[in-house]
């Protein structure tokens, strides 16, 4: 092992440190302000040092955002080679699960409950929070949003800016506000990739 990795090996592991001491000292939430302007190289290991589960060979950009995480990332977790764009906004009131080999683009937000606040509409829109899935080799495009109770099954393609808040099949090519499937892999198509 060269001398530059031994340093980064070291410094990574100070940034480590230097979150569990800031949640210690000044709680989850101040530590949690790490992840908006960390070395990209410390993500993965301050959120597994956190309680995330997060397989080999992934990809965080900062900054990340992570809100609702009730001191402990425990609720999210995330397969091998996911890469996680810059921007990304990860509401962790539930559990965001994200399969094998998916991409999320910069500006994604991913949001698992709905909360109007203490208010007399909250009679009319009560507290809801589901999980959101997205399965292996999804992508989902620039600035969209994921909302609480979504699903994308396997080789779904989700467009820059589109808002999804259901389940989506298979192969689906999703684009909008509302999301509607504008195409759709084929099998065949699926089995090209499946097999490369």
């Amino acid at each position: 092992m060269g001398i530059k990795k031994v340093i980064v090996k070291i410094y990574i592991k100070c940034l480590i440190i230097q979150f569990k001491f800031r949640k210690m000292l000044l709680g989850f939430d101040n530590a949690n302000l790490m992840l908006q302007r960390v070395d990209k190289r410390a993500i993965i290991p301050i959120l597994r040092a956190g309680g995330a589960k997060i397989a080999d060979e992934c990809i965080f950009k900062t900054p990340l955002f992570i809100d609702n995480a009730k001191g402990t990332y425990k609720n999210l977790k995330i397969g091998k080679h996911v890469s996680i764009g810059a921007n990304t906004y990860i509401d962790l009131m539930d559990e965001v699960l994200i399969g094998d080999y998916t991409g999320v683009g910069p500006g994604v937000s991913f949001l698992t409950h709905w909360h109007v606040g203490e208010v007399p509409m909250k009679k009319l829109f009560p507290y809801k929070t589901e999980k959101i899935i997205i399965e292996a080799n999804c992508f989902i495009g620039i600035n969209s949003t994921i909302l609480y109770g979504a699903e994308l099954e396997e080789f779904t393609l989700i467009s820059s800016q589109t808002l999804i808040s259901e389940k989506y099949k298979t192969g689906s090519l999703v684009a909008g506000n509302p999301a509607k499937i504008t195409n759709k892999l084929s099998e065949k198509v699926i089995a090209k990739i499946v097999n490369k």
